[in-house]
């Protein structure tokens, strides 16, 4: 196997089982030394102690616990049931067909007095029917005849049709009794001629004005109403606002237009004056150039001059200047170029301003329809208001004809209403076999004398009415009551056999069950005598062994103390013996912290000599860093022995070097064939030492042969 940084190549040195013998039974590092009692003794939840699980592979507990735990839930037939779903189905079966079986029992007696009740009833209900019978069959099939053709159906109808007729008729000649009299019939027919007459005379006077007025209002829809001169005033104010409103517009028109072309005048004036900077200033500007090319001495190439007689400055000098000031007028065209683009922008932006300006002025023809239309508009207000007492009078002269109308015809509708109301009293009398309304009897009188008639027959009917429903009612009861008794026995005999059924299976699983509650206390009962013998024969005589070669004079010797064997695990606790007999308290309160540390390494050796070694090593880590030099004496005879004698390869890891010094003499071979290996690791020394030694056996020159 390979091993660099976090990589691991090549198969392992020890397999599974020899890996975790070497970690548990091998190697014991300077950390778990101290605690190594505790962690022994430790366990979470219902979990074995590490201690715990290494006395089961001691003693190859293993099967016997396997058949503990297994029949362990025999134990209780309560948590049977929750391994066996069959078990605890057909138990709770069981017990819910008894109760089932008790429930129907009770339905049954139940069913059976109500039965009883029921035909009882029936019998009554007959006899109300004027039937005296007791026995109806079994099927209660005469019964059934009997009411079928007694039914009052028809008769019930009738009266309550007869009676709602009356009640209706009621009804009617109550609202007749509240309307007026017929005695006025004739003035109101009078009346209604009369206002009539006044009318027509009124509307032949004025009524042309008032249409020719409706009809101006039309045409400027304006409508008819009482508030027609309101309206009039509203339609007049509109019409003003739309004229202010467009004489503004004119006005802003104009002066937009008188905007618009002055700001064009400036856009010609700034196009014509860049143009006139762009030519001169291009055109000069080239030809002195081309000049310059010409004027290599002081005399000029055009009028063959020399240049000093007026000016002190060479000619070249001269023309450059005059080309530096033509190109400077190039800013200036640009300051140009930038005032025509704010002149044309200001102007595209007045010409949209008017383009939409004159979107809203009305043309002459509209404008004069508006005109035309305020004119006509104020002409019919002062009409209305000069002709609205006429159209007044004409509206009180309609309402007054309204109301004759009206008066009229309501009583022209209560002397026909009468007239029918006393030909339906006649008709119900008939019906009910009385005489009508007689001479002397008022039409209410009539009425009340029909409707206690027709309500005392009504009566009588629903009567026979309910008593017939109600035998019905209780016939069919005592049919549903006595399919019910039927049916619950046959149910009480089926729960009957159910239960039987499931108590014989229950029976039999708890045979069972008590059979193997036997076996798991005989199991119980061999694995405590084992536990016990092992460990009051065999641990306790090993540890105290080696115990007592590395501490030969503490009084008190740890051990095991008796073992508990629960349902799910083995229980371990350790304690102190006195070399008197008498028992301590645990290793951690009675011994010193380093015989506490002798305990441990001498528990874990005790151990490691209890099974067969699958790899015959020990590897110690500084087991000697709390020990004194007695202590340490004894440790070095202990290696020896386990080394010589039982054949042991065994490695220590010392972090002194006075102590590595004294083990390695203490160790140093004894014979020939023996041999000991010393490795020294101080990466900090500055010596130089051979790291790693193999001190073998030689004979001592100073003993003689």
């Amino acid at each position: 196997m390979t091993v660099g940084g976090s990589h691991i190549e090549g198969a392992p040195a020890l397999n599974r089982n020899e890996a975790q013998f070497y970690t548990e039974r091998c190697y014991l590092d300077q950390v778990s030394l101290g605690q190594l009692l505790d962690l022994y003794q430790y366990r979470e939840g219902k979990e074995e102690s590490a201690l715990a699980r290494f006395v089961n592979e001691l003693l190859g507990l293993e099967q016997l616990d396997a058949l503990r735990f297994g029949l362990a839930d025999a134990d209780d037939i309560r948590r049977l049931k929750k391994l066996s779903d069959d078990l605890a189905n057909t138990d709770a079966d069981a017990r819910d067909a008894a109760s089932e079986l008790t429930e129907l029992t009770e339905k049954l007696s139940t069913a059976r007095d109500d039965l009883t009740t029921s035909q009882d009833r029936l019998v009554e209900a007959m006899r109300a029917l004027g039937h005296n019978q007791t026995d109806f069959g079994d099927a209660y099939s005469e019964a059934r005849t009997l009411l079928q053709a007694t039914r009052p159906e028809r008769e019930r109808s009738d009266a309550a049709a007869l009676r709602d007729s009356v009640s209706s008729l009621g009804g009617r000649i109550e609202s007749w009794s509240i309307r007026p009299s017929t005695v006025d019939l004739n003035g109101a027919r009078d009346g209604v001629t009369e206002a009539s007459v006044v009318l027509e005379n009124w509307r032949r006077l004025h009524g042309t004005a008032i249409d020719d007025l409706h009809a101006d209002l039309e045409r400027l829809n304006v409508p008819t109403s009482s508030h027609t001169a309101s309206a009039l005033s509203e339609t007049l104010a509109v019409i003003d606002q739309r004229l202010t409103e467009q004489s503004e517009l004119a006005i802003e028109n104009d002066r937009l237009e008188t905007q618009l072309a002055q700001q064009h005048a400036l856009l010609r004036e700034l196009q014509d004056r860049l143009s006139d900077a762009q030519e001169r200033a291009g055109s000069l500007a080239e030809g002195l150039a081309a000049l310059r090319e010409h004027a290599s001495d002081d005399v000029c190439p055009v009028c063959d001059r020399a240049f000093g007689e007026v000016s002190t400055t060479h000619l070249t000098i001269h023309i450059d200047r005059k080309i530096t000031e033509l190109t400077n007028q190039g800013r200036q065209l640009q300051l140009l170029r930038a005032e025509r683009d704010n002149a044309s922008k200001a102007a595209q932006g007045s010409a949209q301003n008017l383009e939409q300006l004159r979107q809203r002025v009305l043309d002459k023809e509209r404008l004069s329809d508006l005109r035309t239309r305020r004119a006509a508009a104020a002409n019919l207000r002062e009409r209305v208001e000069i002709i609205q007492p006429l159209i007044d009078t004409m509206h009180k002269l309609e309402t007054a004809l309204d109301a004759a109308e009206t008066r009229y015809q309501e009583l022209e509708f209560v002397a026909q209403e009468a007239s029918t109301v006393h030909a339906d009293l006649q008709d119900l009398a008939d019906q009910l076999g009385v005489s009508g309304p007689l001479l002397d009897e008022t039409l209410q009188d009539g009425w009340r004398r029909l409707a206690r008639t027709a309500r005392e027959r009504a009566v009588a009917t629903e009567t026979l009415e309910a008593a017939h429903i109600a035998a019905e009612q209780r016939l069919r009861h005592v049919q549903r009551e006595s399919a019910r008794v039927a049916e619950l026995k046959d149910a009480v005999a089926a729960a009957a056999v159910r239960k039987a059924t499931l108590e014989a299976r229950v029976q039999e699983a708890k045979r069972r069950q008590s059979i193997a509650k036997e076996v798991q206390q005989a199991a119980s009962l061999a694995r405590t005598e084992i536990v016990h013998r092992v460990f009051t024969r065999s641990l306790n005589d090993v540890w105290q062994s080696v115990f007592t070669r590395l501490a030969p004079r503490e009084d008190f010797i740890p051990a095991f103390g008796i073992p508990t064997t629960s349902k799910s695990s083995l229980a371990l606790t350790l304690e102190t013996v006195h070399r008197s007999g008498m028992v301590g308290g645990s290793p951690q309160l009675m011994l010193s912290a380093g015989n506490l540390n002798t305990a441990a390494l001498s528990l874990f050796i005790a151990l490691h000599l209890a099974v067969e070694p699958l790899i015959p090593c020990l590897v110690f880590d500084d087991p000697v860093q709390s020990m004194d030099e007695v202590h340490v004496a004894q440790f070095a005879g202990l290696v020896r022995v386990l080394a010589k004698q039982h054949g042991r390869q065994v490695i220590i890891a010392v972090h002194e070097r006075e102590l590595f010094e004294y083990l390695a003499l203490e160790l140093s071979p004894a014979f020939e064939g023996d041999e000991l290996i010393t490795i020294q690791l101080d990466p900090t020394s500055e010596e130089t030492r051979r790291p790693v030694q193999r001190i073998g056996w030689s004979p001592d020159p100073a003993i003689a042969v």
